[in-house]
């Protein structure tokens, strides 16, 4: 995971515990809440793998039933066979242990692995000789993240009622105010970007707001971002070359597919 994917998933995180004032955020509380933020992603991930262990241990158990209940096995204890599987069988199985991979290649992608340090060494095997060699492997540096994170939010702090009023000037039927918060704040970030941080394309800024909300909120989350954000994108570019924002507000904000419909998930 690069540098600034790990900064924007640490401030989204920080960003609902931002103060009003960017005055009274001075660096020690910085520190503090980018602490903070690290261990809530941390918890994220070793609740990922409880569940990915939950997942593994309900397909052996099926598994276990189905050999012990098959006829062939139904006066045996100690000799009990492998038997044959359904294909309906066998695509629950598969489907058990694919949500289990997709639940530890989360946890697995955790800033916190990537602050550790800016180089490991890995050793690699050669199949055919068998000779290992040391490879030097780069990982984002703490001070690299730290740097960008600090961008990121000090962009939405010095902006922040710019960016409300751009996306309160989107033509949809949503209210920034009845918005899921963890959408609203993804959001923020990525206008942060698209229009005050200019050595930042606007695409990357749109997809990384995407992925965001792939991983901190749902496939319509994402949508829906993507959706507002592609509004908004000549917007920043206009912007980005004239610094000047033509902002039209819409007065029929009533919400029919209201975000305040769904629910973010719990710990995210």
């Amino acid at each position: 995971m690069s540098a600034r994917r790990i900064a924007r998933e640490l401030a989204v995180i920080i960003m609902p515990q931002l103060p009003k004032d960017k005055s009274r955020l001075d660096k020690m509380e910085f520190d503090l809440l980018l602490a903070k933020s690290v261990h809530i992603l941390t918890d994220h991930a070793k609740q990922c793998l409880s569940e990915a262990n939950g997942y593994l241990i309900k397909a052996q158990q099926e598994l276990e039933e189905m050999e012990l209940n098959h006829p062939d096995n139904a006066r045996k204890i100690a000799d009990v066979k492998g038997v044959n599987l359904t294909t309906t069988q066998f695509k629950e199985q598969v489907e058990l242990l694919e949500l289990a991979l997709h639940l530890v290649s989360e946890a697995l992608d955790i800033p916190e692995m990537a602050l550790a340090s800016d180089q490991h060494i890995e050793r690699v095997s050669c199949k055919d000789c068998g000779k290992t060699t040391k490879v030097p492997l780069r990982k984002p540096s703490t001070n690299e993240i730290k740097i960008f994170v600090d961008e990121l939010l000090s962009s939405y702090m010095d902006n922040r009622k710019i960016i409300d009023d751009i996306i309160g000037s989107i033509k949809s039927k949503w209210r920034i105010e009845r918005m899921v918060s963890i959408d609203r704040d993804i959001l923020r970030l990525a206008c942060a970007e698209a229009f005050f941080m200019p050595d930042i394309p606007v695409n990357v800024a749109i997809s990384e707001a995407v992925e965001l909300a792939h991983r901190f909120a749902d496939d319509k989350a994402a949508r829906f971002i993507n959706g507002v954000l592609g509004d908004l994108s000549k917007d920043a570019q206009d912007y980005r070359t004239t610094g000047e924002l033509n902002l039209t507000f819409n007065q029929e904000n009533e919400d029919t597919e209201s975000g305040q419909n769904r629910t973010a998930p719990a710990g995210r």
